[in-house]
């Protein structure tokens, strides 16, 4: 294998891989990446950790047609420190690598291709188009509360279902809090039942999705019976689903409370922020004083103090006072872009519903704590 490669495609190519080379992995060759170089098509760069895959596709000058695995952390290194517009790749004997720069030379210990695994192939799975802005929305949604318990590893990823033939529902949660996103769609949605792609599957595809490099204005999307499949742009991704049952999640979202507030998502989020400052040594547990138009929030720390801090809302119901974890609504906050938001109660023991004013595409339910 010989080629030319622009230094910056290269660089973009194995950032993208960064996460799935699995550099722990007992198996030596799962930390390398492979590169497989046609005249006819360029450069495919692949990477595994046998439960991901990816597979991109890049421009390049390939003069001897070949392929290698090498180190996806130690080439990547090399790769983004050259000063040079393009970099000269060519296997030698005994799986060297040959990189040549300007004045630079490397010579690299790689491996066979062969030992490189197999990744699957997911030809005759049917595949579903969706903008990829409506989509990293919806995993930025749910994301943030998927489980990172190894031993409940239902929980470890974001269960998808179509709740009609153009919607989409992503669920997750990590027994503490969960989070719906539902979306509309001009394409069908190909799901034929519920299933679960683990965290680590979308994680890779925001990566991909947020290189500002490639304008990607579309993604597709397809499942087997136990694989997922996406394509973004140029690159392919594959991911093992989850197997187990995702929990009844309709039964963990309460009836809709008797007592609701509206809030300015800005000032609550602000007011929050500064009271949890002192709530650090309690699980950042913050107590809510409602009364009829006003939210009082409060924070004790035995060694520092305590905070408290009044903001209007719009409530004229019973009066509440509720603990919660103010990091957990932060999280929430932090992904409604409306103005102002509803906070849905029904008494101190359960679970409270947050959600933006008249949007009911998303949702986070958050456990209420003692403090």
């Amino acid at each position: 294998m010989r080629m030319k490669i622009s230094t910056v495609e290269l660089t973009k190519a194995l950032y993208r891989v960064q996460g799935i080379a699995d550099k722990k992995s007992t198996m030596p060759i799962l930390a390398h990446v492979l590169l497989d170089a046609t005249v006819e098509e360029g450069l495919t760069l692949s990477a595994t950790d046998l439960d991901v895959g990816h597979v991109g596709l890049y421009e390049a000058e390939v003069l001897a047609s070949g392929s290698i695995a090498i180190h996806a952390k130690q080439f990547y290194e090399i790769i983004k420190s050259l000063p040079t517009d393009i970099v000269e790749i060519e296997s030698k004997e005994n799986h060297w690598v040959e990189v040549r720069a300007g004045n630079g030379r490397f010579r690299l210990v790689g491996m066979a291709p062969e030992e490189f695994p197999a990744l699957p192939s997911l030809a005759e799975v049917p595949l579903f188009r969706v903008p990829a802005e409506k989509l990293t929305r919806m995993i930025d949604r749910t994301l943030f509360c998927v489980s990172s318990d190894d031993n409940r590893h239902n929980l470890s990823g974001v269960y998808c279902e179509a709740t009609n033939q153009k919607t989409m529902r992503f669920v997750s949660t990590d027994g503490h809090r969960l989070a719906l996103a539902d979306q509309s769609f001009d394409d069908d949605v190909t799901i034929e039942k519920g299933l679960i792609v683990p965290r680590k599957g979308f994680q890779e595809l925001k990566r991909v999705l947020s290189d500002s490099n490639e304008n990607i204005d579309t993604v597709e999307l397809g499942f087997s019976a136990n694989s997922g499949l996406i394509k973004a742009g140029s690159v392919t991704l594959t991911t093992r689903l989850i197997e187990g049952h995702f929990p009844d999640y309709q039964q963990v979202i309460p009836k809709e409370g008797s007592k609701k507030l509206v809030i300015s998502k800005s000032l609550f989020g602000e007011c929050l922020r500064r009271v949890s400052l002192l709530s650090q040594g309690r699980a950042y547990g913050v107590r809510l004083s409602i009364t009829s138009g006003t939210l009082q929030l409060i924070a004790e720390d035995p060694e520092f103090g305590e905070a408290q801090e009044s903001l209007p809302i719009s409530y004229d119901g019973e009066d509440l006072t509720i603990g919660f974890n103010a990091r957990y609504i932060l999280d929430v906050l932090s992904l409604i872009t409306e103005d102002e938001i509803e906070f849905s109660l029904i008494d101190d023991l359960s679970p409270g519903v947050i959600y933006p004013k008249d949007d009911t595409s998303f949702l986070a339910v958050v456990m209420p704590i003692r403090i």
